[in-house]
């Protein structure tokens, strides 16, 4: 997982910058099946997502319009050959995945719920990005699953957390529904899988559910 700090570099009022601005203050996921795409190109994770902030829009084969944006990100690898990846961006979705594909913009759909757990790139800065529903009851639920207060909810989902694809709503609309699977220590006997939305510049965590693990 990489939780560096990025700068956006240029202009902020040009329209590329502008979209890299609206993706880059998301958390950026990948399909695992994808992750080799990054290696292949010869980066690391952490210069690909410096590469791809520092990369071109190219709006001509973007899907720009309704409430699941997709934008083309140009790029050159570290030998120099051109690339490209695509980054979804629904409306009221906290998320952007990245996705490799030779296909149309308009063709590209984010993954599906019967895929494995997205892999975490990137955390906007907020430091308390996550926050517990206020329901007496839901922190009940948390606190006795292992998660006390919101700091502590932060750092086990930056620590552990995944996209959970499988407990994930995003066709919902007007606010699409995350699911978040994360632990409470390393080698816990059980998953938490939270559901939860975009709210302001926050996200709300408001359902649980625990899952004992496979071993």
């Amino acid at each position: 997982m990489v939780v560096f700090m990025f700068d956006n570099k240029g202009c902020s009022w040009f329209p590329s910058n502008r979209v890299k601005d609206n993706l880059f203050n998301r958390m950026i996921v990948i399909n695992p099946d994808n992750l080799h795409f990054i290696k292949d190109q010869g980066f690391s994770e952490s210069a690909f997502l410096k590469t791809i902030q520092d990369g071109d829009v190219d709006f001509g084969k973007s899907k720009k319009q309704g409430l699941d944006k997709v934008y083309r990100i140009d790029y050159q690898t570290p030998s120099g050959k051109k690339q490209h990846c695509f980054m979804t961006m629904g409306d009221e979705s906290f998320i952007t995945e990245v996705i490799f594909s030779k296909q149309n913009a308009l063709k590209i759909t984010p993954s599906k719920s019967d895929v494995k757990d997205g892999k975490i790139l990137f955390f906007p800065k907020n430091q308390f990005l996550f926050y517990m529903d206020s329901s007496q009851v839901f922190q009940k639920e948390m606190k006795e699953a292992g998660v006390s207060n919101d700091k502590q909810l932060n750092l086990l989902i930056r620590k552990f957390g995944e996209l959970s694809f499988n407990y994930a709503q995003l066709n919902t609309h007007p606010k699409p529904i995350h699911g978040i699977r994360f632990q409470t220590k390393k080698g816990a006997k059980e998953s938490l899988c939270v559901q939860c939305i975009w709210f302001k510049d926050k996200i709300k965590v408001y359902s649980l559910k625990r899952e004992a693990k496979d071993f």
